[in-house]
């Protein structure tokens, strides 16, 4: 062997030995940060806020909704108020999907729908409003108020109409519960309906792409239940799920929506809430358990996370695998392997805390500012 050649095979042991090193390195990092717990915060940006009384909050994206009966404005993470909508309705039912959110009035007819960048439509339904659900695609579905009759109505942002359905009671039941997916091509309704003095549920759906129109009133699947069915929620395109006292369902399919699983619920649920790619059941905890019991379930149905926790709660946010859980005091931060990241306040009175896109980085809202805050 000349010495170029042992040179060469020498520089080469080194470059993987600086390979190597470096990919320790880096995993080590990595696993640090995974499993690190957080001991405080950072204010990255604050600034002064107005809320009226009588505001409540929502979640747009990456911004925060503040609405009331005679307006809606959305504000950025810089504090910045992209645009501010005015309207008067006296009880205001904002609902939001993705990037798009429609408000309307319980019994009033009009619909303003909106997305990131501003107004994009306005609806008028000539009938009150009972119910209302969007898909981010811009279509709003409405449950009408027809008298004895309901009706239930999709439209697109500009308020044509897409399609409409007649009910009642002793038709197909009252529509408790509408839902549009994403896309708005399935739409899903849980009736509640009278069978022989028992109380049932059919939770029905609906195709209004062109595989529905094959389908007599484009409907394509439903199941019932002894049971009220309150909550239906389309998770994304293709995966939607509802929740009664007893039952967690999960349906598959993105034309055809069929049950992919039933879980029986042993307790009561208290609370529910929509993650981004979960659903979080709360129930009354035991004496070993804590004050509450939560669990988490993921697209397909199974069980991720089980947690008791104490603390008295007026919200639970979960993005990007995080579950947020506060009151106006406290904020306890846990991961899907229930692992406490953070357990502690902010500084402030809280109204609102809304995750970003960016983990372990929030939008919150105070008395009378809007801060911008990273645990650290």
């Amino acid at each position: 062997m000349n010495e170029k050649t042992t040179e060469r095979k020498h520089l080469y042991i080194k470059i993987a030995v600086t390979l190597l090193c470096a990919g320790l390195l880096i995993a080590l990092v990595v696993v640090q940060y995974i499993s690190r717990t957080f001991n405080t915060y950072r204010v990255v940006r604050e600034t002064e806020v107005v809320f009226e009384e009588g505001c409540k909050t929502a979640k747009l994206g990456d911004n925060l909704l503040i609405y009331n009966k005679d307006g809606v404005r959305c504000t950025d993470a810089k504090g910045k108020t992209i645009w501010d909508i005015t309207y008067q309705i006296q009880e205001p039912c904002l609902v939001v999907d993705g990037s798009t959110v429609a408000v309307g009035g319980y019994g009033d007819h009009l619909i303003y729908v909106m997305d990131e960048t501003g107004r994009i439509g306005e609806i008028d339904t000539n009938l009150p409003i009972r119910n209302l659900c969007v898909a981010e695609a811009g279509y709003v579905g409405a449950v009408l108020d027809d008298n004895d009759v309901y009706w239930i109505y999709i439209y697109d942002a500009d308020g044509d109409e897409i399609t409409r359905a007649r009910t009642s009671m002793e038709q197909s039941g009252y529509p408790m519960a509408i839902e549009l997916s994403p896309n708005g091509k399935l739409l899903g309704v849980s009736y509640l309906y009278l069978d022989a003095g028992t109380v049932q549920s059919n939770v029905a759906f609906y195709n209004l792409g062109e595989v529905g129109q094959n389908y007599t009133d484009q409907y394509m699947s439903g199941y019932i239940y002894q049971e009220i069915v309150p909550e239906l929620h389309y998770m994304n395109e293709s995966t939607a799920m509802a929740i009664s006292n007893g039952r967690l369902m999960v349906y598959s399919g993105g034309e055809k929506p069929t049950e992919s699983k039933g879980i029986i619920l042993n307790n009561t649920v208290q609370a529910v809430y929509w993650g981004d790619e979960n659903t979080i059941l709360i129930y009354n905890g035991s004496a070993d358990q804590g004050r509450y019991l939560m669990r988490v379930y993921d697209l397909t149905g199974e069980m991720v996370l089980e947690k008791g926790f104490d603390m008295e709660y007026t919200d639970i946010q979960s993005q990007n695998g995080i579950v947020t859980i506060y009151n106006s005091d406290e904020v306890l931060v846990v991961t899907l392997d229930g692992r406490e990241r953070y357990n502690g306040s902010l500084g402030g009175s809280i109204r609102k805390i809304v995750p970003t896109s960016t983990k372990y980085k929030y939008l919150v809202l105070f008395e009378d500012t809007f801060k911008v805050i990273e645990l650290e």
